[in-house]
């Protein structure tokens, strides 16, 4: 990654080690849908209803469930992974409200990169991307704005960001058709504009959308009263772009949960959604901060300080986010969460930093990466992501 002032004047130039192959995959998430959702269908007893709207969740003292259609359907517990502007929320926190705003919006896209690869002017992003084996990306900081370019698949394609402030009210739509040249009006007056232009003028316009950067405070608990519905990925915390971690610790959430519900066995649902709530709770706050932190430090740019310590502008990649085994922390921890649960010592989680230490510390190296030989392997995720289509972005929205 490479971070430049809005002149194209470079200050950081970082590896990205944790973002790579055998330790991370760069992807578009809709296209990641579909890998999970085929998988998925393979899988006994997994049903699917895409195109319902969930009207209500409820709880009993032995089930719970939602109402779809004006049908109750029951479970043993209920996993809402239903985003930002979560229905199931009201049932933990009481709050049903809408999400607020963050104060800042963004353009964003993503396409293939060939009409980026044929224009000599935008071909500067593809650099170094012949072999397919690596990827570029580029982060321009001006004054509370940034955009980020970049390529995915080895530059076989490209996105581009652009956060800036939020102009609508947030009683209006959270998400906009969005257009080039609105976004172009934002940095109008940066040096750097011709480069820019240049590539994001290849989006194609149905790709190009405006939306807001929703924002939940963190809740005291992300399970309801009940005991039966627990809330999971932007339901429970909402992610700035800007952590670079919101489908990753929805996954963690997602792979912890189902860990703690196996260990804990049917007859103990309640305590088995507890347990993970501790395992997951702290980990998912501090990082959801982080990505206030990274947006402040690309909005309210000491340059005086950067000056001194470039590292002030870059993406954390610590060692305790990118070298995390999630399943295996699940099942090393869950006898003591437990314990916590049924009122033993109160559970010090360890997938965290200590308090003395900088969080957002770039300590990671591409020789920590996991090898845990139950997580899948990455050269089998990039062949199912390569046989992915654009259906994906349907999927993303219907699952």
């Amino acid at each position: 990654m490479n971070i430049c002032d809005s002149s194209g004047k470079l200050f950081v130039k970082s590896n990205m080690a944790g973002y790579g192959r055998g330790h991370g995959y760069p992807c578009h998430r809709g296209e990641l849908a579909v890998v999970f959702y085929e998988y998925a269908k393979t899988l006994p007893g997994v049903q699917f209803r895409l195109g319902h709207r969930i009207m209500d969740y409820w709880e009993t003292e032995d089930e719970a469930g939602i109402t779809i259609n004006g049908e109750r359907v029951a479970a043993d517990c209920v996993i809402a992974a239903d985003g930002v502007h979560s229905k199931a929320r009201k049932h933990v926190s009481g709050d049903g409200g809408a999400p607020h705003t963050s104060g800042y919006a963004m353009y964003r896209a993503w396409f293939d990169a060939k009409d980026v690869a044929t224009d000599p002017k935008s071909r500067w992003l593809l650099e170094n991307t012949e072999r397919r084996d690596r990827d570029n990306t580029w982060v321009f900081v001006g004054a509370d704005i940034h955009c980020m370019l970049g390529t995915a698949k080895g530059g076989r394609e490209v996105f581009w960001m652009c956060t800036h402030k939020d102009v609508f009210d947030i009683g209006e739509s959270w998400s906009f058709p969005g257009k080039v040249e609105d976004m172009l009006n934002y940095i109008s007056d940066w040096p750097i504009l011709p480069k820019i232009k240049a590539v994001v003028e290849k989006s194609p316009p149905e790709k190009v959308i405006d939306f807001k950067l929703l924002w939940r405070d963190p809740l005291k608990t992300w399970i309801s009263k009940g005991g039966r519905i627990m809330l999971i990925g932007d339901a429970a915390h909402p992610y700035l772009p800007t952590s670079g971690q919101g489908a990753g610790q929805s996954i963690e959430d997602a792979a912890t949960v189902a860990i703690a519900l196996e260990l804990a066995g049917r007859n103990n649902v309640k305590k088995g959604l507890k347990a993970a709530e501790k395992l997951r709770y702290q980990r998912a706050c501090k990082i959801q901060r982080m990505g206030v932190e990274t947006r402040d430090a690309w909005h309210k740019t000491d340059w005086a300080a950067v000056g001194k310590d470039t590292a002030l502008l870059e993406m954390p990649r610590p060692g305790w986010i990118f070298g995390f085994d999630c399943q295996a922390y699940a099942y090393e921890e869950f006898d003591k969460a437990m314990r916590a649960v049924e009122g033993g010592p109160e559970y010090q989680p360890h997938n965290i930093p200590p308090e003395d230490m900088n969080h957002r510390t770039q300590d990671f190296r591409t020789g920590e990466a996991i090898t845990n030989k139950a997580l899948a392997a990455p050269l089998a995720i990039e062949e199912q992501l390569g046989k992915a289509s654009d259906g994906g972005a349907f999927l993303r929205s219907k699952l």
